[in-house]
């Protein structure tokens, strides 16, 4: 048996999550045994100084980690589509129906999103802590949702006021995040759907705010429950789609690239075996988020358990460069990343064609 390989993932799709909960005896046949990042190492999440370490999750700190503070410590072996229900929402009895209804409300936002609209000023950003310069750039979710929401009815950001107030994504303490139980998603955004959870819906019921930004099955358990209304879906519009984003240790494909390969070959096969078992796929991302089943699906969409087999085409690397193009734009890149230099495909092409 080989030493540990150690993984973390974000509550995003995923067909690794598919190969630990459903492959393990495959893994075990291969000599392969892997372990959830210990709290205690949290930041490697962010970091990436690891040199076993797989890591599946968002594409804004991989990006983050290459152009800013370790070019060349991991490498991009896939990418999976992440188009998620997401955008602003408001209570049920609201009068605010559609964007330009925002003109003038008060929008619940992280600090951190904050300083990503005002584009960093007075900040120094590359001598950040990589936890709090990580967490900073996560404000872009809420930043890039709310240009795009305010565009549709020709506003801009400064037509509402920003009310400061933490989300558990963007605003998560580190401290926090090494004393959590475990660093699966269910642990460390526990109910992030209720103001117990959440401090973001919390302001919104108890109308200190108009409206608050969600995303991910977080914002689907929302509707579910009847606590808010969403004001306009984001996933219609692909410019606002992101990419789950597969990263490996580089000193891993550099020392052991038969692991890697190995690894990359059961999540293939994980994702084709998805296709035909949905209710396994919904109920294994439910289980690792902490959320209701419901909600998985209808964040995430009647296919999404059709398309979770990784891939490098053209069309997700687009997307990928489409994010990176707005973390130049707010300053949170000094220079873009050369994808095609980070990206490894040789795994992937190999363990499609078996």
């Amino acid at each position: 048996m080989r030493p540990d390989l150690t993984y973390s993932n974000c509550p995003v799709p995923n067909a690794l999550l598919l190969v630990l909960e459903r492959f393990q005896g495959e893994l075990e046949r291969r000599g392969l045994r892997f372990s959830l990042l210990p709290p205690d190492q949290a930041e490697v999440h962010f970091t990436f100084a690891h040199p076993r370490y797989f890591r599946f999750g968002g594409e804004i700190p991989p990006l983050i980690s290459e152009g800013v503070r370790a070019p060349g410590r991991t490498r991009l072996i896939g990418l999976t589509r992440c188009r998620t229900r997401q955008g602003f929402f408001v209570l049920p009895d609201s009068d605010i129906v559609e964007p330009a209804d925002l003109k003038g409300k008060r929008i619940g936002l992280t600090p951190n999103a904050i300083q990503v609209l005002r584009r960093l000023e007075g900040i120094s950003y590359e001598t950040m802590r990589p936890w709090e310069q990580t967490q900073l750039a996560l404000g872009t979710w809420e930043a890039r949702a709310l240009i795009h929401t305010l565009s549709k009815a020709g506003l801009a950001p400064a037509d509402v006021e920003w009310i400061p107030v933490p989300n558990p994504w963007a605003a998560h303490a580190h401290q926090a995040a090494r004393t959590s139980s475990s660093f699966a998603p269910q642990d460390l955004f526990p109910d992030a759907a209720s103001p117990e959870g959440n401090a973001q819906v919390a302001a919104l019921v108890e109308r200190r705010v108009d409206a608050i930004f969600s995303f991910l099955p977080y914002a689907a358990e929302l509707e579910l429950r009847g606590t808010a209304r969403l004001v306009l879906d984001l996933s219609q519009f692909p410019e606002n789609d992101y990419v789950s984003t597969w990263t490996v240790s580089r000193q891993l494909v550099e020392e052991e690239p038969e692991v890697v390969q190995m690894v990359v070959q059961l999540a293939v096969e994980a994702g084709r075996w998805a296709m035909s078992h949905p209710d396994d796929v919904g109920a294994i991302h439910a289980e690792n988020l902490g959320v209701s089943v419901e909600a998985v699906w209808r964040a995430f969409g009647p296919h999404f358990h059709e398309q979770l087999v990784p891939r490098l085409d053209p069309e997700l690397i687009a997307t990928l460069d489409r994010t990176q193009a707005f973390l130049l734009e707010h300053n949170l890149l000094p220079q873009a990343v050369e994808l095609d230099e980070w990206i490894e495909p040789g795994f992937l092409q190999s363990a499609v064609r078996c």
